[in-house]
């Protein structure tokens, strides 16, 4: 161990964040806890219903917040202990996204004069979804701003109390009444509670705000800063949306809520190492100009994809008794699918773990070059072998996407700025899971 990493910086990697990766380890086991109680309770179509929630609030999300989440952070820098300019950003940032909403309100109520459902979402689910969005962007703006405020705690209190509150408030619905939409309406009240006390808790930037001089210029400088973020942001969304979109044109809604029960409890590993990384990459970043440092960042990434098609293997000698156990046997007549899901989604969040070098040359752009290319590529690679070989050959042109991602980004990343990661390691473990995938396909 001492070889792969300096002590120092590995002491630093798991001490470092640590209220936020203590934040993000809660709210994603408990939104784990929350699938198989779910994925019990309500059918295989609610399921899709619930999905599809999910994931187009992560996308709502993104157009709201319109980066803003990111831009931010250099002009809270600059205003130091200028509580004034500090109060009036924080505002800033919570009207752009609530103004974004209303407009988004009012589009979607015109739709819905014309027809009674949008993505298989109907008027009264998509109003839940607007509130829902709504209160999740003031927790997280909220927390977004304590956390560069270097107010670690209430930052984290808030980011873990809203989603814990959503969730368990929507499962105590569930529990009278046994529906998707149940669990929905409860989960929009825990976000409400969790938004009042965000609100409190920045209470003292809320009531203070005032008009500063040069506020026009404020405005636009911050826009600047964000909006270059929204691309690469809504990129990483559109390759979550991409097999929900495919699955929709060539199957039904009963095969969505298969892949989406699948999906999830492949995203085990996923979350598990994202979360490592989110204490890792500070520590990474502050030191990638030390030869200490860079064989931190180099050995972190080959040992991620390692990990890749053992995780594969592992997932394929349990998948059926984990499905069964995680839903009920009707999804696990799809188990085999899990592995490939597990990989695809590993290859797919690999730029969680290596990248620097677009962020250290500051050439972020060539992210969204690649994502939407990428994007590309899993939409046609997901409709030909999704129609050549079922809902198999979706989840598998989602993988073959992933490889390439994962192959380009940190191809150009080694460019911008070398830490000799090793390309052909690479290729190897993404031919040897793509082998491990059609075996499978074999078997079954």
């Amino acid at each position: 161990m001492k070889k792969i990493f300096s002590n120092r910086l590995l002491k630093e990697g798991i001490n470092d964040s640590k209220y936020y990766l203590i934040a993000n380890i809660g709210n994603k086991v408990l939104a784990f806890l929350v699938i198989p109680i779910l994925a019990k309770s309500v059918g295989v179509k609610e399921f899709a219903i619930y999905d599809l929630f999910l994931v187009i609030g992560n996308f709502l999300n993104i157009l709201v917040v319109l980066g803003v989440d990111s831009g931010i952070v250099i002009l809270l820098t600059e205003a130091k202990e200028d509580n004034n300019r500090l109060s009036f950003l924080f505002v800033l940032s919570l009207a752009i996204s609530i103004s974004l909403i209303a407009i988004i309100f009012f589009i979607l109520k015109s739709i819905f004069i014309f027809t009674s459902s949008l993505f298989l979402l109907n008027s009264y689910i998509w109003t839940l979804l607007i509130l829902y969005t709504l209160f999740r962007v003031i927790s997280y703006h909220t927390f977004n701003f304590l956390r560069w405020r270097q107010k670690a705690k209430e930052a984290s209190f808030i980011n873990l109390f809203s989603y814990i509150l959503g969730m368990l408030v929507g499962l105590i619905f569930l529990f009278f009444e046994p529906k998707v939409v149940s669990y929905l309406e409860g989960l929009v009240v825990g976000m409400l509670i969790g938004a009042i006390l965000a609100l409190y808790l920045a209470k003292d930037y809320l009531f203070k705000f005032t008009i500063i001089d040069g506020a026009k210029d404020t405005i636009l400088e911050l826009l600047k800063l964000s909006l270059p973020f929204v691309p690469n942001y809504l990129g990483k969304s559109l390759m979550q949306m991409a097999d929900r979109v495919v699955i929709l044109m060539l199957f039904t809604q009963y095969e969505l809520g298969i892949y989406a029960v699948i999906t999830k409890l492949a995203m085990i590993p996923q979350v598990i190492i994202g979360t490592i990384s989110s204490g890792f990459l500070p520590v990474m970043f502050n030191n990638y100009k030390s030869e200490k440092g860079q064989a931190l960042i180099r050995n972190f990434f080959h040992i991620y994809i390692a990990l890749i098609p053992i995780f594969y293997i592992i997932a394929d000698l349990f998948s059926y008794k984990a499905v069964e156990i995680f839903s009920n046997s009707t999804y696990a007549k799809f188990s085999y699918l899990l592995p490939v899901a597990l990989a695809s989604i590993l290859f797919v969040q690999s730029s969680q773990a290596n990248g620097l070098g677009y962020s250290i040359k500051r050439k972020t752009y060539y992210i969204m070059y690649i994502t939407f290319f990428t994007v590309a590529v899993n939409y046609i690679l997901s409709l030909i072998f999704g129609a050549w070989l079922g809902l198999f050959g979706v989840v598998f042109g989602t993988l073959i996407a992933g490889i390439i991602k994962t192959y380009l980004y940190t191809l150009y990343s080694e460019k911008l700025y070398p830490f000799n990661y090793n390309m052909r390691f690479i290729l190897l473990i993404g031919v040897i899971t793509t082998i491990l995938s059609i075996l499978t396909f074999i078997r079954v």
